[in-house]
């Protein structure tokens, strides 16, 4: 068995999910998320235009991609290691605004 080592589970590249992507639940979660974050984004656009529609654009790019890769990568545990890599983006992506917006909603005007 060279170049063959065992499973490691607090390894992302080992993940079931990651060696063997299910591309319909990816695109589920991704959904989900994008969802959510767009609508609170929609929410904050009274606030802060400008972060608001910066984080639903990124959303719906980010998600994009990941569908992009769904639907025409292989079946490989290189795109599973892509989806797990858009959803961290995506997921830090939506936490960085919402937290920008928020700071931005309790600073004192002018």
């Amino acid at each position: 068995m060279t170049g063959h080592r065992p499973l490691d589970p607090t390894r992302v590249t080992d993940q079931k999910a990651v060696r063997e992507p299910n591309a319909r639940v990816w695109i589920l979660a991704s959904g989900i998320l994008a969802a959510i974050a767009i609508v609170l984004f929609a929410f904050s656009v009274p606030i802060v235009a400008a972060w608001a529609w910066i984080g639903i654009a990124f959303q719906v790019a980010i998600f994009a991609a990941l569908l992009a890769n769904g639907l025409t990568g292989r079946r490989s545990s290189y795109q599973g290691y892509l989806f797990a890599v858009l959803m961290c983006v995506q997921a830090a992506v939506a936490l960085i605004v919402i937290v920008i917006i928020a700071i931005a909603a309790w600073m004192p005007m002018g």
